[in-house]
């Protein structure tokens, strides 16, 4: 079984249809920003061009509680994957197939549904893009705290000296407590690093630290464009939850990048381990 986590920008796309095509045992991962991403704006053109190749392939679907619950969830690793899928919906899912289709030719009720569901997905896009005129700030503020030597390793994607191994390790784990201090969902408890690493919260604020250091690379995010910036946001929630499934399917680089650098991050952490254990 191979389970894909696909970005909003790849459910149009021939390269999601053909990864469903090639193997009934291939299933797609859709969090609640993909959906979000497909009811927003014009949500009665919108949601039936966004879900019509999910809807070709409707068994092959994995939908996943909201962010706000998966937050909360516990790092156990026995079962992680299955705590994060919303069983009812999963099962459920060629049903709301059918209701679009529905919908499509003009069942008013079903129209009326989702068009709640598009006023709640442009209210969150909407959050997000008020917060993101900090987040240029925020990365220079990031930079200042490197020396000459690191920010030329980060620019020119040498492998990690150990003085930015132990910075990297140093901003991810305070910015995973000062998340779970302040976030009105965190897990009710982690009583181990594994659990710790297991927990959303924290491979997020992994996801956020290769963000900052890719924008870094380019010289900062000085004068990006608010909406630039909530894009990024949105990518690096689609990383974060591919590290937990079998990889991500996207047309964004950057993405790609986030998400592969965050996974190299999470191994280079359990190979420590095992090797402390060794030792």
């Amino acid at each position: 079984m191979n389970r894909k986590v696909v970005d909003s920008n790849a459910m149009q796309t021939d390269l999601l249809r053909s990864y469903l095509s090639a193997s009934e045992r291939n299933y797609a991962v859709l969090n609640d920003y993909a959906a979000m991403e497909a009811y927003k704006g014009n949500t009665l053109t919108s949601i039936y061009c966004s879900m019509e190749i999910a809807c070709e392939f409707p068994r092959q679907m994995i939908v996943l509680k909201p962010t706000g619950r998966i937050c909360a969830l516990l790092g156990r690793n026995q079962g992680l994957q299955r705590r994060m899928i919303d069983e009812r919906q999963t099962r459920e899912f060629p049903t709301f197939c059918k209701r679009l289709q529905a919908a499509r030719h003009g069942h008013a009720y079903f129209q009326e549904q989702l068009l709640e569901s598009g006023r709640v997905a442009n209210d969150q896009m909407d959050r997000i893009l008020a917060s993101a005129p900090i987040l240029p700030g925020a990365i220079k503020e990031l930079r200042k705290t490197f020396s000459p030597e690191l920010l030329k390793a980060i620019r020119l994607d040498e492998p990690f000296p150990q003085a930015l191994i132990e910075k990297s390790m140093k901003f991810i784990i305070d910015l995973t407590f000062y998340t779970i201090s302040n976030h009105p969902s965190p897990p009710a408890r982690i009583r181990s690093v594994d659990e710790l690493q297991n927990t959303f919260l924290f491979r997020h604020s992994v996801a956020t630290f290769v963000w900052s250091l890719d924008w870094i690379a380019r010289g900062g995010a000085d004068g990006v464009r608010p909406d630039r910036m909530r894009n990024d946001v949105v990518d690096v929630i689609f990383a974060t939850y591919a590290t937990f499934f079998d990889g991500l399917i996207s047309n964004d680089q950057k993405a790609q990048r986030i998400y592969r650098d965050a996974q190299f991050i999470l191994m280079m952490l359990s190979h420590a381990k095992v090797s402390s254990l060794s030792g």
